[in-house]
């Protein structure tokens, strides 16, 4: 599609004689799923509710803050958006951060630091592991998606607790993706979400 990358293409079919150094058009056309681009979900189209919506909120709050929350770059609309999230995860608020790099980078060493345990599935995004690494806590990694792995580096944390002096971890946090953009996997969050609780930690 000219305009955007939906969350569905229409891909011209071709072939090739010689390992694909030149192409041929066979005249057929193919509609396939978009898994390589940030607008898989379509809410980038031109036209519809997403787009209604995106207009109406320009007109009602401008483009952008023009700066971060701490330094006054707040709206009405960002305390809608938390009091929504918290209403819609059953809790009593909610912080919500625009997705970037920074987010997860610089948000991470505010809720671990030296004398905690950060257990990271092995492919986490590259902003995760920077924020693991800036924060200053121990970093140990589980099998990607792999709740038993993770289970396994859980007790061994709890049993042993830090090298040397084996005290209790002051905090010990699970870092994951909710979808795993390069491998397109989701995570088993319910399964996550019990072992959490069973092992008194963060998610």
């Amino acid at each position: 599609n000219a305009e955007y990358m939906g969350g569905y293409l229409n891909l011209l079919e071709r072939e090739s004689d010689d390992s694909n150094v030149t192409f041929r058009h066979t005249g057929k056309i193919q509609r396939a799923l978009n898994l390589g681009s940030y607008n898989y979900l379509g809410f980038a189209e031109s036209s519809g509710n997403c787009a209604d919506a995106a207009v109406d909120s320009i007109r009602n709050n401008g483009v952008a803050c023009s700066s971060s929350t701490h330094h006054g770059g707040r709206l009405a609309i960002h305390n809608q958006l938390d009091k929504l999230v918290a209403e819609f995860v059953g809790k009593p608020s909610a912080i919500t951060f625009g997705m970037g790099f920074a987010t997860n980078s610089m948000n991470i060493p505010s809720l671990v630091g030296p004398g905690s345990l950060i257990i990271s599935d092995e492919n986490n995004h590259a902003s995760l592991i920077l924020g693991s690494r800036l924060s200053g806590a121990t970093i140990r990694t589980f099998k990607h998606n792999n709740t038993k792995s993770l289970e396994s580096v859980l007790r061994n944390a709890v049993v042993y607790g830090q090298p040397r002096t084996h005290r209790p971890w002051k905090k010990i946090l699970i870092v994951i993706e909710g979808v795993y953009s390069m491998e397109g996997s989701v995570c088993k969050l319910p399964e996550i979400i019990r072992l959490k609780k069973k092992y008194k930690c963060y998610i």
